[in-house]
């Protein structure tokens, strides 16, 4: 699948889930999926806002890494931190956002049937 609809179908569980929203900042927060495939930006917010490149650093985060890796982390396979820890992304930005994202990504983690 294509980094930009995960980000894509990310984003729509991210809305559809209300249980997020006080977690959500007032602020729009950017981040930069980056793999060798391309980029995919998400906007994470309260308030819809476009998917474009954010001039402020301080409002943007960076996570670069294979789409494989990408692909288990917004898929709810791998955890961001575990990435991390096996150097399979790389993370550039505020801890403080990237607590968030990590949380976000936990929270609206697609269920998996068993049975």
């Amino acid at each position: 699948m294509e980094m930009r609809q995960l980000v894509g179908q990310f984003a729509e569980r991210m809305q559809t889930l209300r249980h997020l929203l006080p977690i959500l900042p007032d602020e729009p927060l950017y981040v930069r999926f980056e793999s060798e495939e391309g980029v995919a930006m998400l906007v994470i917010g309260k308030e819809p806002a476009a998917a474009e490149m954010e001039k402020d650093e301080r409002k943007t985060l960076t996570v670069r890494g294979t789409k494989t890796a990408l692909c288990s982390l917004l898929g709810g396979e791998l955890k961001l931190q575990q990435l991390v820890r096996l150097r399979e992304v790389h993370v550039s930005g505020s801890f403080r956002h990237l607590l968030l994202l990590e949380s976000l990504l936990h929270l609206a983690k697609p269920y998996r049937h068993v049975g």
